[in-house]
């Protein structure tokens, strides 16, 4: 399923941003998305990294997340949103979200 530019959703039902793209792992498993949030027309968008496991519903053209705006914020931002995250990216992303 097509998840990019889909609207995202935090816990409280605000929209916060959209998806910007999907990392899968080797074996083609959804494991993290990129929310973009801010920015005008393109420019000064924060990439962050959060794990799938914060996906507590999608919607025709939209997800909705387990966590707040605050805690997206606050997950790791991605420098390239273009490249794989590394491996230390991804766990930092896991821990922030996880608690």
């Amino acid at each position: 399923r097509e998840l990019r530019q889909r609207g995202v959703f935090d816990s409280g039902g605000r929209l916060i941003g959209h998806m910007a793209n999907i990392y899968v792992d080797d074996d083609r498993n959804f494991r993290f998305v990129d929310v973009a949030m801010g920015g005008l027309i393109g420019f000064g968008k924060n990439h962050h990294l959060v794990p799938v496991e914060a996906i507590a519903e999608e919607y025709p053209g939209a997800i909705t997340l387990t966590v707040d705006r605050q805690i997206v914020e606050g997950a790791p931002t991605l420098s390239d949103p273009h490249a794989a995250p590394d491996e230390g990216l991804q766990r930092a992303a896991r821990e922030h979200c996880e608690g």
